[in-house]
């Protein structure tokens, strides 16, 4: 009985989880990540950090406003939104630098252990190709 229940539970706790991180289109919906002990621990700190390494090491850069990549242009391997919870705290990544080419959408919270996991959406330069290596640009937006 008490195997039951927990089956249950679980399957419930995978049901509510299953609804609340259902992808949209064009958008990386992972929820906090989760891997290697030498991931660093972050809290919101209202920046998207961008590392030059998987796993969110070696960070190169973080940002709290819209902005070309700089060093950090087609260098990126990992990414965290670490933006804070409100208005304009996602973020749409793009293939080219002034905002142009391919985007991608991760929410906020969102971690992105490996960029070759993810790839940019249709319409522009870079559609279709990996974000690993690839990004050079974002901005702060509203996703749905």
């Amino acid at each position: 009985m008490k195997s039951l229940r927990n089956l249950l539970a679980g399957a419930a706790v995978a049901a509510a989880l299953a609804v609340t991180v259902a992808p949209h289109a064009a958008q990386a919906t992972e929820a906090a990540p989760s891997g290697p002990a030498s991931a660093p621990a972050l809290a919101a700190d209202g920046r998207l950090h961008a590392y030059y390494s998987t796993w969110y090491q070696n960070e190169c850069q973080s940002w709290s406003v819209d902005a070309n990549w700089s060093e950090c242009k087609n260098n990126a391997e990992s990414l965290w939104n670490m933006r804070y919870p409100g208005n304009l705290d996602d973020v749409w990544v793009y293939y080219n630098s002034n905002f142009s080419g391919a985007g991608r959408g991760v929410y906020n919270g969102a971690g992105l252990p490996n960029l070759k996991d993810w790839q940019f959406g249709s319409g522009g330069a870079g559609a279709g190709q990996a974000l690993w290596h690839n990004i050079a640009s974002h901005r702060f937006v509203n996703l749905p």
